[in-house]
């Protein structure tokens, strides 16, 4: 992969005030053209991220210059048919929140990731799906919808349904 043309955005400031930069990203992904390469600088390789991009046309390069720095080049793939993000999340759901609380009680297994930093509540909601017996489903306290989840979730098969109690509570269930 060429690095010649490079437009730079280092999103450990954003980390660092606790936002995700999923957006961030996106939006400098729509504002540079298809001959330039997005260099991400990071504390950690956004595999998740990578995951949306690959499906959405890019290619990418990971480098690690120097202990807890992470440099991820994107560029456009144009032998890559986009996919969109609805296409990857989307499912045949047509159970309410409070229908699978209701099917799930009992079985349900609660853990609360607001307070987490990142990627700390994917890599917990993660391990926890793991953990889970067949017929029991994750009652997951979040802050906000985690955009890298969900292709990880629909690539393993699962299903997720959200509640959003206020602007920095969203509460979520995942099942198969």
């Amino acid at each position: 992969m060429e690095n010649d043309n490079v437009v730079e955005l280092d999103v450990r400031p954003i980390l660092e005030g606790g936002v995700d930069p999923f957006n961030a990203i996106m939006e400098k992904l729509k504002e540079i053209d298809k001959s330039q390469t997005l260099l991400v600088i990071n504390t950690f390789e956004p595999v998740p991220l990578l995951n949306i991009l690959k499906t959405k046309g890019y290619k990418y390069t990971v480098e690690r210059p120097e202990q807890g720095v992470v440099y991820t080049y994107l560029t456009s793939d144009d032998s890559v048919k986009e996919q969109s993000i609805n296409e990857l999340t989307d499912s045949d759901v047509d159970l309410s929140f409070e229908d699978l609380e209701r099917k799930y009680e009992g079985k349900l297994k609660t853990i609360d990731v607001r307070d987490l930093e990142m990627p700390m509540p994917m890599v917990t909601i993660l391990e926890t799906l793991e953990q889970l017996n067949t017929g029991e489903a994750l009652y997951v306290h979040h802050k906000r919808l985690p955009q890298y989840l969900m292709p990880e979730l629909d690539s393993r098969g699962y299903n997720l349904v959200e509640k959003e109690i206020d602007a920095d509570n969203l509460k979520l269930i995942i099942f198969k």
